[in-house]
């Protein structure tokens, strides 16, 4: 009988929204969002950079990315040149060049979102997306996990 309820248990919470991807309406602008909090996918000890993906949607038209964060821990801020997916160059465009995590003394960050398709993004859900930055000041590789675009795609569908 417990194990019933258990199998009853485990089955509905499957069902239901997970508490870690963030649900956000703006309704100055009318844009449902749907993220999942950051995920390191790249460390030496010179940068970290971080990725979480992203859906933006707005009467019924949806836009799908990857949010970047590449910081690091030396004097000079990353600058991004180019971001490829194997031999693929990505659709990224920076945001902004900013100072991040200032707890002890900041650090320089380059934030930006890669653009996706629809069926890249759920592309990206079944096997993650191998990421390779090449940027003026350093190269970064890392892989963005599927487990990372399916939570973001467990609340639209």
């Amino acid at each position: 009988m417990i194990l019933r309820l258990l199998i009853v248990f485990l089955g509905l919470t499957a069902c239901t929204p997970r508490a870690d991807v963030i649900v956000r309406y703006d309704d100055w602008t009318g844009f449902n969002e749907y993220l999942t909090p950051e995920h390191e996918i790249f460390r030496d000890r010179k940068a970290i950079m971080t990725v979480r993906p992203v859906v933006i949607e707005r009467g019924g038209t949806r836009a799908f990315g990857l949010l970047t964060n590449i910081r690091r821990r030396v004097p000079n801020g990353p600058i991004v040149e180019a971001m490829y997916a194997g031999d693929i160059q990505l659709q990224y465009q920076r945001h902004d060049r900013l100072l991040t995590h200032c707890i002890d003394r900041c650090q320089r960050a380059e934030v930006g979102v890669i653009h996706l398709t629809e069926a890249a993004f759920r592309a990206a859900a079944r096997t993650g997306l191998p990421i390779r930055v090449q940027g003026r000041r350093g190269r970064y590789d890392g892989v963005a996990p599927g487990w990372l675009f399916q939570r973001a795609m467990l609340e639209f569908g």
